[in-house]
């Protein structure tokens, strides 16, 4: 059984090495035939691979530097070095998976062979489900609940036709842990704790490129998957604690706050771009009701959806390229970053 253990780096130093940590809990893991490939993107002033070194006669470790491109570059860098073996995992620089974390997502594969991606449990501080999920009423009369395919039914969380992430069933998670149910099956899966059969399953998948977080780039994977006739798990095991800290995908300040909600409601230009079939039509009216809501909530993030609703169906309308995508998203951030330095300098 060849295991690779991915590991996405950027600009550590800033969060006091956390890295540290993860390295730590990987160089003691009960299963320890793995080659970890850590994907680096140098900053200034940074010594992560200072840390790495520490490391180097106690873990199979070989490092990839990115020298440009986001996050999406460096997971496509993961996913290139995966077709050389059977099982792939990935975890964050700020992440601390449990002893038996390798051992159990190996398991639970080699039991389960019609899972293709696999998620396991994520402690985190500050709770949260991932599923942003409002207006649900409102939802259930505009069909919001439809599956994008139906391979997708009978899942906790899913794509539905307009290519939205969608929680059919919100407390499912929480029943795996409090049942210890052995896994449901959605497409919620997360990065941090994240394990998919490799090889020839997944050659040729690559992420396009568009957005800057990688936000949602864990459900296209599943969607591979599931064209191929595997399902999308998620699995009470393999604990994975995720630092609280600023991050890509949990942001502290108010711009990247914003700037994630924007990503989150562009997936539709992703589900569209990897051959699906969206429902644009149904996709404009609920970006009315979006823009409505954001009127009413008058919070950052429901102003940010409205955005980026509107960034994918101007992208699909004109069957944009994943780097225009990108050149829009990077200078709506600008535009937000220019407004908060008037709004400071108003103030001052």
């Amino acid at each position: 059984m060849r295991v690779l253990v991915g590991l996405p780096s950027f600009n550590n130093g800033a969060l006091g090495y956390t890295i540290r940590q993860t390295l730590d809990a990987l160089s003691v893991q009960s299963f320890n035939d793995f080659k970890l490939l850590i994907v680096y993107k140098p900053s200034s002033g940074d010594r992560t691979l200072d840390i790495v070194n520490e490391f180097t006669d106690r873990l199979d470790i070989e490092i990839k530097i990115q020298n440009d491109g986001f996050f999406e570059e460096a997971v496509n860098e993961i996913l290139k070095a995966s077709i050389d073996y059977d099982i792939t995992l990935t975890t964050d620089d700020d992440a601390i998976p449990t002893r038996t974390w390798i051992e159990e997502h190996v398991k639970f594969h080699k039991n389960h062979e019609k899972v293709g991606v696999l998620s396991g449990m994520v402690i985190l501080r500050s709770q949260n489900n991932g599923c942003y999920e409002h207006l649900r009423f409102i939802k259930h009369l505009i069909g919001y609940y439809k599956p994008l395919i139906k391979e997708l039914h009978n899942y906790a969380e899913i794509i539905n036709n307009m290519g939205l992430l969608v929680c059919v069933d919100p407390k499912s998670i929480g029943a795996i842990r409090r049942y210890n149910y052995v896994y449901t099956v959605g497409v919620n899966i997360s990065g941090v704790n994240m394990s998919f059969k490799s090889g020839r399953f997944i050659d040729g998948f690559r992420l396009p490129g568009y957005t800057k977080r990688g936000i949602h780039n864990e459900k296209f994977l599943a969607l591979h998957y599931l064209k191929q006739g595997f399902h999308s798990a998620i699995f009470n095991g393999g604990f994975v604690e995720h630092l609280e800290r600023d991050s890509l995908s949990r942001p502290k300040n108010e711009i990247s706050t914003f700037m994630t909600g924007v990503e989150w409601y562009l997936m539709p230009y992703g589900v569209y771009y990897y051959g699906f079939r969206i429902n644009i039509n149904k996709l404009r009216f609920y970006e009315h009701l979006i823009k409505l809501y954001s009127v009413l909530r008058r919070t950052i993030l429901s102003q940010a959806y409205t955005v980026g609703l509107k960034l994918a169906i101007e992208a699909i309308k004109n069957s944009y390229q994943p780097k225009d995508v990108r050149q829009r998203l990077l200078k709506i951030e600008d535009i937000e970053a220019s407004k908060k330095i008037i709004n400071i300098t108003t103030s001052v």
